[in-house]
């Protein structure tokens, strides 16, 4: 974790007019600065950069934040990688307090470096790699291209990497760690798991090298006794499902092009960036999964499945459309001409002008799949008509339960597509896909293990037996968090008056108790420190940013801390004399507390 000292000081060292503008153009306009915002399709000046208080605002989109914020947008990145990026261009050094955990993978990480300048190195040398480099010559990858994706090449030789580790002094134990030596029977030692193939590093978002895909050569004494390509087996560090080859380089020409495209294979996506294409990613030989598409969906908001003409059939198409019928994502099929992949396609003649048309000519998905039953079902008459409902809907029932308004739109505009291409009427469309999606639950329920009865399910949660909270008593909690965002001086004074388990607001007594836990730690309970203490709700700390925008405006702060510290005791007696009226109301008080309660509610009046 960053100490918070730390994180002030790459603020002070970052100032947001320059952050901005390296990139984007900023024009001074009175006291404030504006620029064309990079969050919208903008076309006259709504972001607002204030020099005063270094902050960001769009009056138009509403983005706003600090510079953090402005790089998180801008890069696509998470908080911790803002702030690196920041420390960089300040010139600090980071000496974060590192977990366990994080030194381990820090660890792993520079053993994945060492790996691969090691394997890189091997494939400049003359006598262990000169068919891997012919190899590479027959796919037309230039030198730029493979540096600039780090390929290296693993020897034939069985324990040609364990005894460099050893020279080298990297611990064994680690190389097992990631997967890149594996321990002999009977403990006779370590072989190497990569042999005399090319070897294609896999990176994450961040460029570091969390794994590898191997190539077997073709002349290879080995090729027919294992698979063509060779993945890294999964460690604390490669987790095939999630990662997304070529993402690191693709996702801000991605960003750009409003669309990120997806083939199949490491050369593909290599050929593509040599041709000038550098929006192209590729799985690991797996399926788009539900974390790919909210990856995917990070930097563009629409994604291009690349199949060839013979391939492209409907199984690739059917498990994305899967994912996609309840994302809010728009779904592309581009199919290559004459059956090729797009790696030959790009070195063919004209190929890279050919591959960018089939790419901003991509046919919607759904109208893709359509498209294929009809030509394939085409004369059958009703029962094929009968056939494309089904396929197409049977997918949809397949899909993850729409989590929002957005999902819910995305299918009802499908399967009103489904009924005007195929003459139907909508109902009779939506009531055959309620028939799927009920056999899909009662599927679902006979699979359940006979043993997972409902006494053994979790328990609902207890109803809360709370009266609504009064309008007064949100402004109240509302206008505390805002005061003390805005003068967090004050946050010891509140602390003692407003106790933060009264705030029936779940995130504003998160906020209010982060406040007084600085407080406590003797830490300035400003927005800074609870950016570091809210890591894990970043929506808290932009719900903080807009109070604090809100608390700003208020002026003569002590006093109106005083107004809030008695409106919650007003709330307090207001509460202890319902209670007490409900107490004499029962009837069931004795006569001498009776007395007591009247008495009480006298002085109290």
């Amino acid at each position: 974790m960053i100490s918070l000292d730390q994180k002030k000081e790459i603020r002070a060292a970052n100032d947001i007019v320059d952050v901005v503008s390296g990139y984007i153009p900023v024009t001074l306009n009175g006291r404030e600065y504006k620029a064309i915002c990079p969050f919208h399709n903008d076309t006259r000046p709504s972001l607002q950069v204030s020099k005063q208080y270094q902050n960001f605002r769009c009056w138009s989109c509403d983005a706003k934040g600090d510079i953090f914020d402005f790089v998180m947008r801008m890069e696509k990145v998470e908080f911790g990688e803002a702030l690196r990026m920041l420390a960089e261009r300040g010139g600090i050094q980071l000496t974060s307090v590192a977990t366990p955990e994080d030194e381990a993978r820090g660890k792993l990480l520079r053993v994945m470096k060492w790996a691969e300048e090691t394997y890189a190195k091997c494939l400049l040398n003359e006598t262990l790699a000169d068919s891997a480099r012919e190899y590479l010559g027959t796919r037309q990858l230039a030198g730029a291209t493979v540096r600039q994706f780090g390929l290296g090449f693993a020897p034939v030789a069985g324990d040609w990497l364990v005894k460099l580790a050893q020279r080298d002094r990297v611990p064994l134990d680690d190389l097992l760690s990631v997967g890149l030596i594996a321990e002999r029977e009977e403990g006779r030692g370590y072989y190497d798991r990569f042999r005399d193939r090319v070897m294609f590093p896999i990176r994450d978002i961040r460029g570091r090298t969390v794994g590898f895909g191997g190539r077997i050569l073709p002349s290879s004494p080995y090729a027919s006794r294992g698979p063509k390509y060779y993945n890294s087996a999964e460690t604390p560090l490669f987790h095939k499902s999630e990662l997304i080859y070529g993402l690191d380089a693709a996702r801000h020409p991605g960003a750009a092009a409003g669309y990120l495209a997806v083939v199949e294979g490491y050369t593909d996506v290599m050929m593509a960036h040599q041709c000038g294409v550098a929006n192209i990613v590729a799985t690991m030989g797996t399926a788009l999964t539900m974390t790919h598409v909210a990856q995917l969906r990070r930097y563009a908001p629409k994604v291009v499945l690349v199949y060839d003409a013979d391939e492209g059939g409907l199984g690739g198409v059917d498990r994305a459309l899967e994912l996609f019928v309840s994302q809010d994502v728009e779904l592309a099929v581009a199919s290559l001409p004459d059956g090729l992949d797009p790696c030959d396609l790009l070195i063919s003649t004209n190929g890279p002008d050919i591959f960018r048309n089939c790419l901003a000519t991509a046919k919607d998905a759904l109208e893709f799949k359509l498209d294929l039953l009809l030509k394939k079902e085409a004369g059958t008459g009703v029962e094929g008509q009968r056939r494309i409902v089904d396929a197409t809907l049977s997918i949809m029932a397949l899909a993850p339960p729409v989590p929002s308004r957005a999902g819910q739109i995305r299918q009802e505009l499908i399967v009103t597509r489904v009924a005007h291409r195929l003459g139907l009427r909508q109902e009779s469309v939506w009531a055959r896909l309620m028939e799927f999606k009920s056999d899909k639950r009662r599927r679902d329920a006979e699979q359940t293990p006979y043993n997972a009865s409902p006494s053994s399910a979790p328990s609902p949660a207890p109803r809360s037996e709370a009266q609504p909270v009064s309008v007064q008593q949100a402004t109240l909690e509302r206008q505390l968090v805002q005061l003390l965002l805005a003068e967090p001086a004050l946050v010891g004074t509140a602390k003692q008056a407003i106790p933060a388990d009264i705030i029936s607001h779940s995130g504003l007594r998160r906020i209010a108790t982060e406040m007084y836990g600085c407080h406590a730690e003797n830490i300035a309970a400003d927005l800074d420190a609870l950016r570091v203490r809210l890591i894990d709700r970043p929506d808290l700390v932009g719900a903080a940013m807009a109070q604090l925008e809100i608390g700003r405006k208020m002026n003569e702060r002590d006093e109106w801390l005083q107004r809030i510290i008695a409106g919650f005791a007003r709330l307090k007696t207001d509460a202890e004399k319902h209670r007490m009226k409900q107490e004499l109301s029962t009837g069931e008080a004795t006569d001498e507390a009776t007395l007591e309660l009247l008495s009480r509610l006298q002085k109290s009046s």
